[in-house]
């Protein structure tokens, strides 16, 4: 039985990408890696990188 989009661990996402942004994820990702692995892997990198924008944006801010 389904269990809905959200859980105690994960949320379901739908989204749409240009082909060739899939096309290139194709050609990149590592042996036995699910697409579901490889997006969670770019998202965590995505956010990371911005976080650590946000903060030395705002800390020069602060001069």
């Amino acid at each position: 039985m389904a269990t809905g989009t959200k859980n105690d661990k994960s949320q379901k996402l739908q989204s749409r990408a240009p082909h060739e942004v899939i096309d290139a994820m194709e050609k990149v990702k590592e042996p036995g890696e699910s697409t579901g692995q490889f997006i969670v892997a770019a998202l965590k990198r995505e956010i990371s990188y911005r976080q650590r924008k946000l903060a030395r944006d705002t800390g020069k801010d602060s001069l």
